[in-house]
């Protein structure tokens, strides 16, 4: 998300995976987890959300929603020793498995303001009373990306020219 995936995929992506786990669909997803524990240690995002269908269309955005998910793995998280990616899987999991199942809903953070995965219990939609399983994604917008990637590349010139 943010410079990993164009923006029109990353808001494909959250639409689909909040539609997938969302109050029409949890209940299905309660039911694979407990036939094919979908959600475990054993099996990436990456492998996960592709046999749930969660994947662009595009082949080129594919290998970066790929790449994306991987990257989680350097991200932290709200809870101490455990990255991103694993934070996500955790939380799919334990909500899948809890015996109070919450519809999950995808949403995207600032990483300038938390560069966590964070997990909380809220009311995400200003128009809906109903709680949800919030996980959200720290991203960075792709144009401020791009533009900390210019400054460092004329850095590492400046650097080397001195040389």
């Amino acid at each position: 998300m943010g410079s990993s995936i164009q923006d029109t995929t990353t808001s494909d992506m959250i639409y689909l995976l909040n539609k997938r786990f969302g109050i029409e669909g949890i209940l299905e997803m309660v039911e694979l987890q407990k036939e094919f524990q979908v959600f475990s240690a054993d099996h990436s995002l990456r492998h996960t959300f592709g046999l749930l269908g969660i994947t662009p269309c595009n082949p080129f955005e594919r290998e970066r929603w790929h790449k994306f998910l991987e990257l989680l793995k350097t991200y932290p998280s709200d809870l101490a020793n455990v990255n991103g990616h694993d934070r996500v899987v955790k939380a799919y999991k334990d909500n899948l498995e809890g015996e109070l199942t919450f519809a999950v809903f995808i949403d995207i953070h600032l990483k300038e303001k938390d560069a966590r995965v964070t997990v909380s219990e809220r009311q995400p939609i200003i128009y809906s009373l109903q709680t949800y399983l919030v996980i959200s994604i720290p991203v960075t917008p792709a144009r401020k990306s791009r533009q900390e990637a210019a400054e460092t590349a004329r850095k590492r010139r400046a650097t080397k020219s001195k040389k």
